[in-house]
């Protein structure tokens, strides 16, 4: 017991994602999946990754169908429904920052639905083609989880959570998270990669259960 009660201490699943990453929309269900399977034997840690934080120009046509094959081979791949309506907006600037910074602000007022938030944020997204660079739909989503408009609104708004939202960054470019998503088993002081890129339950599953096997007979 008390081994197990020290490795739950040390032992970190840390996930760099971004909301607006099409590929994390993807590898969502296996993500959820593999948290539920691992409660408690490790602590989870979701990092924002900045896929295209701070992007300024709007979509032209070429990066709409840079996009769009994109999209359509997660959803081929993962099953995760995709609005394709999306691609008859105009001017849309495909800026991340907005909606991780949403979920780094939840992360503070409420940490128990942070993940829960990453993952409405990705539906509405992805599968409603809701404007998630917007704070009224963020906070509107946020308000899912018994949170007060105005005051995420506030906390979202403020510096320190843009802040924060950069620390995120730069804690994802240290990992050299390069690709989302990506997963990282940190043990002590000790980070390992388990995965970069999407991956199936299984596939991440064993990634998993080799680098676990490791640790426990050390």
């Amino acid at each position: 017991m008390e081994k197990k009660q020290d490795l739950l201490d040390i032992l970190h699943l840390i996930y760099v994602m971004d909301p607006m990453c099409s590929w994390c929309y993807g590898f969502a269900p296996v993500i959820k999946q593999i948290v539920k399977e691992q409660e408690g034997t490790m602590q989870f840690k979701l990092v924002m990754g900045g896929l295209r934080p701070g992007t300024e120009q709007p979509l032209d046509e070429q990066m709409k169908e840079s996009i769009k094959h994109h999209w359509q081979d997660v959803e081929k791949i993962s099953g995760q429904p995709i609005d394709y309506s999306f691609f008859e907006r105009e001017d849309f600037v495909y800026d991340t920052e907005p909606g991780c910074r949403a979920v780094v602000t939840v992360r503070y007022l409420k940490p128990a639905a942070e993940f829960e938030m990453a993952e409405e944020v990705q539906n509405a997204f992805y599968a409603q083609n809701q404007d998630i660079t917007k704070p009224e739909v963020l906070s509107a989503i946020a308000s899912r989880f018994d949170l007060d408009t105005e005051a995420f609104l506030e906390k979202f708004n403020s510096e320190e959570m843009k802040e924060k939202t950069q620390q995120d960054f730069v804690i994802a470019r240290h990992l050299q998270a390069n690709a989302f998503p990506s997963l990282y088993l940190l043990n002590g002081t000790s980070v390992h990669l388990l995965s970069r890129g999407y991956r199936t339950h299984d596939g991440m599953s064993a990634h998993l259960r080799k680098a676990l096997e490791k640790i426990n007979s050390q």
